[in-house]
């Protein structure tokens, strides 16, 4: 059997030297796990994949932000379903209606979804170096902290979107 695989994006958030966290509920679980921000491309919603990742910031922390780089691509497979996800780093600009380090209640979306993020918090290289892989909610968001950590990134430039196919 065939499948077509689905396209995600996650965002690190940076500022002032530290990185922006979400605390969601794990769906293997129910636990409620660090994680980056991330989010499935939608090709009805966004224009490309920077519109997705600048979506997913605003959805899922009020943060608007500037792409800096592209920092890795990882593949995986739920269920025999394949999935790409391209993870970036940005610098914060803005924080609307500011959630930082209080305790919210899930978020309802027009479409029915929601998003079930309980804190959103800053932390420092000190603290991403002492924090255990159990208190995130997967590996994709693991890889993507030592990532960053260890200033792993390419050029922004190294994406390219194709008018014409």
């Amino acid at each position: 059997m065939k499948y077509n695989a689905i396209l995600k994006v996650g965002v690190l958030i940076e500022n002032n030297g530290r990185l922006l966290l979400i605390k969601e509920r794990n769906w293997k679980n129910g636990k409620y796990q660090w994680n980056i921000i991330k989010g499935t491309h939608n090709s009805l919603k966004d224009k490309n994949l920077i519109d997705t990742v600048m979506r997913e910031s605003l959805e899922e922390a009020n943060a608007i932000i500037k792409i800096e780089s592209l920092q890795n691509i990882i593949y995986l497979k739920k269920h025999n379903q394949p999935f790409i996800q391209l993870n970036f780093i940005a610098k914060l600009k803005h924080i609307k209606k500011n959630p930082i380090n209080k305790i919210l209640k899930p978020k309802k979306h027009d479409d029915g979804r929601s998003e079930d993020i309980i804190e959103i918090k800053f932390f420092n290289k000190t603290e991403l170096k002492k924090m255990k892989i159990g208190e995130l909610i997967g590996e994709r968001a693991y890889i993507s902290i030592q990532n960053w950590l260890n200033n792993e990134s390419f050029p922004i430039k190294a994406l390219k979107n194709v008018k014409n196919y």
